[in-house]
């Protein structure tokens, strides 16, 4: 019988007929550890004496993959292969199919310098700093070579479950200048191919760029502009557009050429995932069905951090969110996990697999004790599955030689020896005792053989939500993407598991058929304005032929491109519904705020109650009173933005509209959430900011619930019934910090 995993074609993981979920652990041996030699002369005797133990153990715990982490030290010297690095790794092979799990094979690093390219394929480097084999045929066939040493040797054996690519990335550090070279022809031709002529691209952003270029070859990138990729860069959404279909297109080609040798075996495509501290996204949205499966590397802590970290240059365009709360604590951990599953898994349409883990005394990361750890592995594993993921990989099995923690003893008798914080997440520690995660590893192994047993339908959903992705193509994704995670908080508490995309991936742009097939559709960036030209004409189609349609307005005049070129749209106007000349006629309109001798001393200012900020005081209408568990907060909500941080002003609303909430602002009382009728559908409009649900420990609504209510409301004019407040997501979020910030 085939016993080969096999990927099927609705982008699900299959084994002998059945679906098969990836279970899995990060594995390295003890000694040295991480993507060091662990085969060196004087350390194997030590990690394969244990590998018999580590792999039943694996088995003992219903786990039935693991990705073994391995260095080209290992393997190759000057373009030789070194047999004794082959024969380490078939007794780790052996033994893993003995104990019935199978194994990735991930050769790192990155060969991308003249030794690793000397050390891989015994050649000399002589093509100057081009290090990206999007560009360089010669480095993208290194690659090749790379892997094909393991497919010669092991792509008839179903135990080596495939292989993972460790192709590409524009940058191969976590700041903004360790780009292999500036690329500066390569952003030249990419341009002259979109736009085709020097005027077509300067009418596509405004009339006027950064040096006032006069061609292609001068046009600023990112890294040389004052505005980096910020979203006052207008061309920000075309750099980051470039990165992903140049290393999408070299990950397919690098899996083509793998699937020729190994046709029966998968190909890894690591996609880095919540990486809000990286200067640039890469690579994570290639068009669908051109990959084979998906590594989503899922850095818990930087959704929202302890602390900031840097400091680097483009702070200055687009703030990191940081918190006073360890991770296991937000609730934004949770729903980063759910909303970046979610969005791939419908996206690229293959298996999607999160590999995550928690560093432990590291509260920079998140996590001090190993009761925070299994707290967090629970629920990202919870997020996991309820997006329909195809599983895990925990990093990591054990703890490794490295570890500061795995030499407490030796480091208080030797206080001027020095250990690196290393991998210290391991399900087991160094001293092999269970961590409290273990037994969650267990009950999780039988949940996934549950689903396998019960044949678990894809997932659907009846509500949309939806990010532009002229937001996301940016820096900006550092505010858009904790806020998206927030809004679905929002939609959790509410009992609705929602899909997630985004208006376009790459110049695949969402289509009218897709839209149409949700009875809800939210959007969830902190403002919308900016899009492409033609969504607000979707959207209007969409609400016109009955759809319900929630979004946080910023302007209700114009609407902005991917460039950030505000232009008219008629159809935004309609999704507004705001009339200058129309009705005014809402609950105190009349009636001036009290208090409010605009401006003032701040120390007098009795409603100041941060004053270095604009904020919103707010009450709900008396028809819908009954709808919010708070009527009147008079205190400071969500930044809007990092700049230009005003309530939208809505002079006047088209007949019919029905306030539901009112913003007390010194202008007066103006409508903050309100509802209206277009065609057969209806639009919800909320005049502040999304990032009212938005989880901050500097924030009162901290894991609330009170602004629930501008959700709650779409929901039931909707009338979706996909929505079950009983499920534990549910029921969770809503408790996470008590019912009201506690």
């Amino acid at each position: 019988m085939d016993n080969f995993v096999r990927v099927t074609d609705a982008g699900q993981f299959d084994l002998q007929g059945k679906r098969w979920f990836c279970n899995s652990v990060i594995y390295f041996g003890h000694e040295p550890g991480a993507m060091i030699d662990w085969f060196a002369p004087e350390v194997w005797p030590r990690n394969q004496a244990v590998l018999d133990r580590d792999f039943g153990r694996m088995a003992d715990l219903g786990i039935n993959h693991t990705a073994l982490f391995l260095s080209n030290s290992m393997f190759f010297d000057r373009g030789r292969i070194l047999q004794r690095g082959m024969d380490c790794l078939d007794t780790v092979v052996e033994t893993a199919k003995r104990h019935d799990v199978r194994v990735t094979l991930f050769c790192g690093p990155f060969i991308d310098s003249p030794d690793e390219y000397l050390r891989v394929t015994g050649r000399a480097w002589e093509y100057g700093e081009r290090w990206l084999p999007s560009f360089n045929p010669a480095l993208f066939d290194a690659y090749v070579q790379q892997i094909k040493l393991f497919t010669d040797r092991y792509a008839g054996e179903p135990t080596v479950l495939g292989y993972g690519d460790r192709i590409d990335r524009f940058y191969k550090g976590f700041d903004n200048d360790t780009i292999p070279f500036n690329l500066k022809e390569e952003w030249a031709a990419w341009l002259q191919a979109r736009y085709g002529t020097f005027d077509n691209l300067r009418d596509a952003v405004g009339g006027t760029l950064e040096g006032t270029p006069t061609d292609f070859d001068q046009v600023l990138l990112p890294q040389e502009s004052k505005f980096n990729a910020s979203l006052k860069n207008p061309l920000a959404y075309d750099f980051i557009l470039m990165q992903k279909k140049e290393i999408g297109e070299a990950q397919a080609r690098w899996d083509a050429e793998v699937l020729k040798m190994a046709p029966d075996q998968v190909m890894w495509t690591p996609f880095e995932g919540c990486t809000l501290d990286w200067a640039m996204l890469d690579g994570f949205t290639p068009e669908r069905h051109k990959l084979h499966a998906i590594w989503m590397e899922y850095y818990h802590w930087q959704a929202v951090r302890p602390a900031p970290v840097g400091p680097f240059d483009e702070w200055a365009h687009t703030r990191e969110f940081v918190t006073s709360r360890l991770a296991h604590e937000s609730p934004t951990i949770y729903n980063m996990a759910y909303i970046i599953t979610r969005y791939v898994k419908l996206s690229v349409q293959r298996p999607v697999v999160l590999c995550h883990g928690v560093r432990l005394d590291a509260p920079q990361t998140g996590a001090i004790d190993e009761t925070q750890q299994l707290a967090t592995i629970d629920r990202v594993n919870a997020a996991c599955l309820a997006a329909d993921g195809d599983g895990w990989h925990y990093w990591s099995f054990t703890d490794d030689w490295e570890s500061s923690l795995a030499h407490a003893r030796e480091q208080k008798m030797h206080p001027t020896e020095m250990y690196f914080q290393g991998e210290s997440m391991g399900l087991y520690d160094y001293d092999d005792v269970p961590r409290p995660v273990v037994s969650l590893v267990c009950q999780y192994s039988q949940e996934l053989q549950r689903r396998v047993r019960t044949h678990a339908q894809p997932k659907t959903s009846e509500v949309l939500l939806l990010s532009s992705s002229a937001q996301m193509y940016n820096l900006f994704r550092r505010m858009a993407t904790p806020t998206a995670a927030a809004v679905n908080g929002a939609l959790m508490r509410l009992g609705v598991e929602a899909d997630y995309l985004w208006s376009g991936q790459n110049d695949v742009h969402i289509n009218p058929e897709t839209l149409a097939g949700y009875k809800l559709i939210v959007v969830a960036d902190n403002m919308y304005g900016r899009d492409f030209r033609n969504m607000p004409d979707k959207l209007l189609a969409y609400v016109e032929n009955g759809g319900t349609l929630y979004f946080a307005l910023d302007q209700y005049d114009t609407f902005a491109d991917e460039h950030g070129v505000a232009r008219p749209s008629a159809a935004w106007r309609t999704l507004a519904g705001v009339d200058p000349a129309g009705n005014t006629d809402w609950p105190g309109a009349d009636v001036p705020c009290r208090n409010w001798p605009f401006p003032t001393d701040k120390p007098h200012e009795p409603n100041f109650d941060f004053g270095s900020f604009t904020r919103l005081h707010w009450g709900v209408c008396p028809a819908f009173r009954h709808r919010a568990p708070v009527g009147q907060r008079m205190q400071f909500l969500g930044l809007r933005s990092t700049d230009e941080d005003f309530f939208t002003a809505i002079p006047g609303l088209v007949p019919g509209a029905e306030v539901i909430a009112v913003g007390k602002s010194p202008a007066g009382t103006l409508p903050f959430v309100y509802r209206h009728a277009v065609g057969k559908g209806t639009v919800y409009v909320n005049a502040w900011t999304n990032n009212v649900f938005r989880d901050n420990a500097y924030r009162h609504d901290y894991g609330g619930w009170e602004y629930d209510f501008i959700l709650a409301l779409p929901l039931e004019t909707a009338a979706v019934d996909d929505i079950d407040l009983t499920r534990g997501p549910a029921l969770w979020l809503r408790n996470t910090w008590g019912y009201f910030g506690g």
